[in-house]
């Protein structure tokens, strides 16, 4: 990577990415900018000190499921290793996102909100065979998001049941951090010992 000058860091954390210790932070939904700075960020962060891990400071109450699995996946290619610390919310696809870490730390306040998404099209004008291709999408992505949420309970729970889960996705069902952490969706609260 070529010399970076002072304007350069300036500009780069105006889009929450800090190079000295490799840090992104992202606030909002998962929209399309939120998840175009962050692939942008990761991508830099990437490319720099791969022996050093990507800090991202994730505050997020969800938003589109698609943006959302985007920056899932962008997490999850990063050569460096990927600590997330979540701050506040950790909503809905911010749930989902904060699962690709390859550490999940979130501080002692933080909440997480685990729940099955919505119908992606729920105009009532749209034709009712696209309504049943999108509730169709909906039944695939709910059941890639049962296994990635049960594969992580499961390290901790391995008899942990998928009806279980179930149960728990059907409404909004927030998580403190300690609870986060019992249940095997967190890994730490940030400022204590490893659980």
């Amino acid at each position: 990577m070529s010399r970076i000058n002072r304007d350069d860091v300036d500009k780069l954390f105006d889009y929450g990415i800090y190079l000295p210790n490799k840090t992104l932070i992202t606030v909002g939904d998962s929209d399309e900018e939120t998840a175009a700075n962050i692939m942008k960020g990761l991508h830099v962060l990437d490319s720099v000190r791969q022996e050093e891990p990507i800090t991202i400071k994730l505050n997020n109450c969800g938003g589109d499921e698609y943006h959302g699995m985007g920056i899932y996946d962008a997490i999850r290619a990063c050569k460096s290793k990927v600590i997330i610390i979540g701050i506040g919310n950790v909503h809905s696809m911010g749930s989902v996102m904060f699962q690709a870490g390859d550490e999940r730390i979130l501080t002692p306040n933080a909440k997480q909100l685990i729940h099955y998404g919505t119908p992606l099209s729920a105009d009532p004008d749209t034709h009712a065979k696209s309504q049943w291709s999108w509730t169709e999408e909906c039944k695939k992505f709910s059941a890639w998001m049962e296994q990635m949420y049960l594969e992580k309970i499961h390290e901790k729970h391995p008899d942990f049941k998928l009806k279980k889960l179930q149960e728990m996705l059907n409404f909004d069902k927030v998580l403190s951090a300690r609870e986060s952490v019992n249940l095997g969706l967190a890994d730490k609260i940030l400022g204590e010992e490893d659980v």
